[in-house]
């Protein structure tokens, strides 16, 4: 009805734009809704110079690639109607608008070239765009999770292979200890990580801190052995070397 109509609309609008409509004694009861309508639009809906630069600039608003893609049509799609009721706005100027912003993002260059390839058409039609430029974020968001997971799991595995490490070996190789197998440059065989852990394995065992583990040096895998143990000498060469007069 026209009474839950007006109702409904002076709810809406503060007092102060509609007050002078409102009788001393019968407030609105007189007042119709078009004369409420008719009043505001009149004394307050009109659309000046100064509006349509402000609506310019909120469609050109600079977008951050933090923010959903579709808060950047959103504003596009807002100042569009608006302009398109109070000026002239086409989808040409609503693409326009969209690649000056997305271009300054920095974060979608082979989208916006593959997005020049299209034909001119397909370049003039903001629906088109927004097909186009939603694809290309949702890739571009599934790249930064897979690097975000594997920067995470880099953090949390950094910290316990260095543990194992030694500064290494003169030519700049670093080693690696297991208290089982000893020192070698496997950065996978630590401690922490070794497959056969002989009885007693301590874990935590590092090179500074062997745990009485085990003391050989592994050569890198393919690397040809040069050293020889020297034979022990026979205890008659022992004595026969030793000093006149000692026996």
């Amino acid at each position: 009805t026209q009474n839950a109509l007006k109702k409904q609309l002076l709810e809406a609008v503060p007092d102060t734009f509609t007050k002078i409509l409102k009788h001393e004694m019968y407030g609105y009861a007189q007042v119709t809704v078009l004369a409420i309508l008719t009043h505001l639009d009149t004394t307050y809906g009109t659309v000046h110079a100064d509006d349509l630069e402000d609506n310019w600039d909120r469609m050109h608003a600079a977008w951050s690639p933090t923010q959903p893609i579709e808060d950047l049509y959103n504003q596009i799609k807002d100042a569009q109607k608006f302009a398109r009721d109070h000026d002239a706005s086409t989808d040409k100027m609503a693409v326009r608008a969209a690649i000056k912003n997305l271009t300054k993002s920095g974060v979608f260059m082979d989208a916006i070239k593959d997005w020049r390839k299209k034909t001119i058409v397909e370049q003039e039609s903001f629906e088109t765009l927004q097909t186009h430029f939603t694809s290309a974020d949702k890739e571009r968001r599934r790249i930064l999770t897979t690097k975000e997971v594997g920067y995470a799991n880099k953090a949390v595995e950094t910290p316990i292979t260095k543990s194992y490490m030694t500064k290494g070996s003169p030519d700049g190789v670093p080693m690696y200890y297991c208290w089982s197998h000893g020192l070698g440059p496997n950065s996978k065989h630590t401690s922490n990580t070794c497959t056969k852990k002989l009885p007693g394995h301590k874990n935590e065992a590092t090179s500074d801190q062997m745990f009485g583990g085990c003391c050989v040096i592994r050569r890198r895998a393919g690397e040809k052995p040069v050293y020889r143990k020297p034979q022990r000498q026979s205890r008659e060469n022992e004595e026969n070397q030793q000093p006149n007069g000692q026996t």
